[in-house]
């Protein structure tokens, strides 16, 4: 019985911190989705030469190309500031 009682409590104890631990895991790690959902993303357009002289059907992959690399420059500016 002397064990019993305090074997008891440290099971409880266990479970509810897990508990919180699990349940704040899951919140930490759904927080961005949360952010994000329903949301549209909206993408800059530059305004370089080569894409504005471009036609709209045409190459898109350059396109594409093209804005990643002024959205990369862009950030690794932000990142070494």
């Amino acid at each position: 019985m002397e064990i019993l009682v305090p074997l008891t409590i440290m099971i409880f104890l266990i479970y509810f911190v897990f508990k919180k631990v699990i349940y704040s895991a899951k919140r930490n790690l759904f927080k961005d989705q949360e952010a994000w959902s329903g949301k549209d993303i909206k993408i800059k357009y530059s305004q370089s030469k080569e894409i504005s002289e471009s036609k709209r059907n045409d190459n898109y992959l350059k396109m594409i190309a093209a804005e990643s690399k002024f959205y990369l420059e862009d950030q690794s500016k932000n990142d070494s500031e």
